[in-house]
Order: C-alpha cells, then structure tokens, then sequence
C-alpha cells in the first residue's frame, strides 16, 4: 500500500511540474506578445496611444513586474528620443567621461553599389573625428556590414575604420563591427562586441546623421536597459550624441516613427514583423 501511494505521490507532483511548466510557457507567450503590442501600438499611433500603451504595460506588469519595469522604462526613453532629446550637431558637449569608459560610436550608411562610401557617411566620419580630438581617450566604434550590391569584399565598418585610420585615429582606440544590416543589429551586435572584450566601457555617445540621432539612441539604450535586465549586469547608458547635419526630407516623423518600431520588434526576436514595417507592408491594430 505504501508503494502504491508512493507512486501515486510522485505522478502527483510530475502532473504538477508539467502544469507548472506549462503555464510559465503560457505567461512567457503572453508577455512577449503584450510587449509587440506595446510596441506597435506607439508605433503606429504615437502619443495617440498613450492611453493604449499604460493599459498595456499594466497588464505585462501583472504578468512579469521586471519586464513591467522595463517597458515602461524603454517607453518613457522612446518619448524622450523623439520629442526632448538635444541633438548635437557636429560636435559633443563637454563634461563626458575622458577615459576609456566612454565608447564614440559610429552608425554606418549604406554603400554604394561599388563599395564606396557615400559622402553622408563620410560626413558622419568627418564629426566622429572631431569627437575624437576631444575625447582622446575614448574608444570609437564603427558599425555597419556589407551593403555594397557588386561588391561582397567590403563592409561598411571596415571602411569606416580605415578612413578614421588614416586620418589620424589610433588602431588601439577602434572597434569594428562589420555583421550588422540594420540599425538596431548595429546595438545588438556592438553591445555584444563591448560586453565581451571591453568591460570598462560604461557610456556611449551616438554619432550619426541628425536625422538618425533619437532613432539610433533609442535602439541603443533600449538594447543596453534590455540585456542588462534580462542578465543581472550593471546597465550601460547613451549619454550623449554628435550629429552630421543633413536634410534629408526621407524621413519624417511618422517614417521615423515606423523605422524605430521595426528596429524594436528585432530587438525582441520578431524578425518577421519587423520585415514588415521595414518595408511598410505591416497592418495597423486597431486603436
């Protein structure tokens, strides 16, 4: 009998694991896609949906009160990028870290068919040196991969990294990143460059076109705030920027806006759904 109720015991609790396991899978599923929500409703809709998106993050919250947190602290950056954020054109404001923790980092432009750099990449470089010169200490880091149509051999940032080279910049202060296609691949995969071979690295300033600036600085900080969550290690921060000005009429707000939703939805792992407000073949929620 003893055996019998031992045994009986022991289906009792695996039931109970399964059951358990089954519903932390269901509230994972579930969160992620409260979170795409979130996303997409801002996306689309802006400050329209802020009603939308407080409703939202209280229901991630009730599911998962880190990711909660998190949200809520990316949404509030994202409104920060968009509509507060000082861009900097053509130089950094003093007062940033002059050490090696300071990380200056580049976003690539596409290249030309050839596998030459454009002049707005050119430009972007021209600000990076003179960033440079006045934060002497700090690393640079280009990011951008292979754009050039006929022509596999280069990637953006290795180009970038020799014009910096032989204008002036020391080897030991670059870092390059040549995989990303993206922007918000050009956080994901310099964060992970950072984390694993320069841990001194606490700050970056983003250096781009003053159109890509609140763009580029959301991704970044959304990655840093992100990963630092999601690996219980001290967080990284976009401390300031330095823009390359250009008026490209491509983008507007409402282009921007899309652009940035679909870098955020890569940032979650939905490569599928970000594809489509890349190439605005996405359907708007209903608000």
């Amino acid at each position: 009998m003893k055996k019998v109720l031992s045994v009986f015991s022991i289906l009792l609790i695996i039931v109970s694991c399964l059951s358990g396991c089954a519903e932390s899978q269901k509230s994972e599923r579930k969160a992620e896609k409260v979170i795409e929500d979130i996303i997409t409703y801002h996306g689309c809709y802006d400050e329209k949906a802020d009603d939308k998106v407080n409703e939202l993050l209280a229901e991630l919250n009730g599911i998962d009160s880190k990711q909660g947190k998190l949200w809520k602290d990316i949404m509030e950056y994202w409104n920060y990028a968009n509509n507060e954020l000082k861009i900097n054109i053509d130089k950094l404001p003093k007062g940033l870290p002059n050490d090696g923790s300071l990380a200056l980092t580049v976003l690539g432009f596409e290249l030309n068919d050839d596998g030459t750099m454009k002049d707005e990449l050119i430009g972007r470089l021209k600000v990076a040196l003179d960033c440079s010169k006045q934060y002497p200490n700090a690393y640079v880091i280009c990011t951008g991969g292979g754009t050039a149509k006929n022509n596999k051999k280069v990637t953006e940032a290795g180009l970038m990294g020799d014009w910096l080279i032989k204008h002036g910049l020391k080897k030991s202060r670059l870092i390059i990143e040549n995989k990303s296609l993206t922007t918000a691949q050009n956080a994901e995969f310099s964060y992970g460059i950072v984390v694993k071979k320069y841990p001194k690295i606490n700050s970056v300033a983003i250096i781009s076109s003053s159109y890509h600036i609140a763009w580029g600085s959301l991704l970044f900080e959304a990655e840093f705030m992100k990963y630092a969550m999601e690996n219980d290690v001290p967080e990284i921060h976009v401390v300031s920027n330095a823009a390359y000005e250009t008026s490209n009429d491509t983008y507007k707000l409402s282009e921007i806006l899309r652009w940035e939703t679909g870098g955020m939805l890569q940032l979650v792992g939905n490569n599928d759904l970000a594809m489509k407000y890349y190439f605005n073949k996405y359907k708007k929620p209903a608000l």
